[in-house]
């Protein structure tokens, strides 16, 4: 099989959690050094099971120091002697390499890829064209695990359930939609909604699904090569939208 690697770009850094803040700010400890200072975390999700005190994070200095108000960027958090991505600019990434590089079967068809659509209330991740075909595709990033089950959202989405809306009004209107999970850790087996957690947005994914949206779910590893944060592409994995359904 193809070596399916995605090199995350910025010289990386260990350093140490100590606290959140708030959503999007979080105080560290780099390794080696007593000194706390701050770090910007891209992702709103809880991870109160990978945020855990003293727990160790792979950093970056940030790629533009333009208004910028912290020293480091938070890329992956380790988690059971593995690494999670934790940074949601991330998963987009993935997908972006994945479609230029045809790893995605179902997409092979085709050809112009164009970023960040907008699309009724919302702003959609991918549009897919090719000749008069086209294809909107919404990505959002797993981090949460639980019994090798990868579930979303970690915690309520407002936003994730308005994109669910706009996808299936586009389906409605004869488009093919798409919403892409990828799931940013090496252990899952199977995905499903966060029933517990967000009835609201699981309702909406199955409500998806029926409509003929479809559901993609891919995942990645992550690992350190080199000193370098490399992203591996993996295979699809079955999805459960309620007991006893697999996609």
């Amino acid at each position: 099989m193809q070596k399916r690697e995605i090199p995350v770009i910025g010289e990386i850094s260990l350093a140490i959690f100590k606290d959140r803040p708030n959503r999007f700010l979080v105080n560290l400890k780099p390794l080696n050094s007593e000194k706390i200072e701050t770090a910007f975390l891209h992702d709103p999700g809880r991870m109160k099971e990978l945020l855990t005190p003293d727990v160790k994070l792979l950093v970056r200095k940030p790629l533009s120091q333009k208004n910028r108000k912290t020293k480091w960027d938070i890329l992956a958090v380790e988690h059971e002697n593995s690494w999670v991505v934790i940074n949601s600019s991330i998963p987009n990434l993935v997908v972006k390499t994945a479609l230029k590089n045809r790893w995605i079967p179902e997409l092979l068809y085709f050809t112009e890829i164009k970023p960040e659509i907008s699309i009724g209330r919302s702003r959609l991740d991918f549009l897919l064209t090719r000749d008069k075909e086209v294809c909107f595709v919404e990505v959002k990033g797993v981090t949460l695990v639980e019994n090798n089950r990868a579930l979303f959202p970690d915690a309520p989405t407002t936003r994730g359930t308005r994109h669910l809306q706009e996808l299936i009004e586009l389906k409605e209107k004869g488009k093919r939609a798409i919403i892409l999970f990828i799931c940013m850790r090496s252990n899952p087996t199977i995905f499903s909604p966060n029933w517990l957690t967000d009835p609201i947005f699981s309702e909406k994914l199955k409500q998806a699904f029926d409509k003929g949206v479809e559901i993609l779910v891919y995942k990645v590893i992550p690992q350190i090569v080199d000193n370098q944060l490399k992203l591996f592409f993996q295979n699809r994995i079955n999805i459960d939208i309620n007991e006893g359904l697999k996609i």
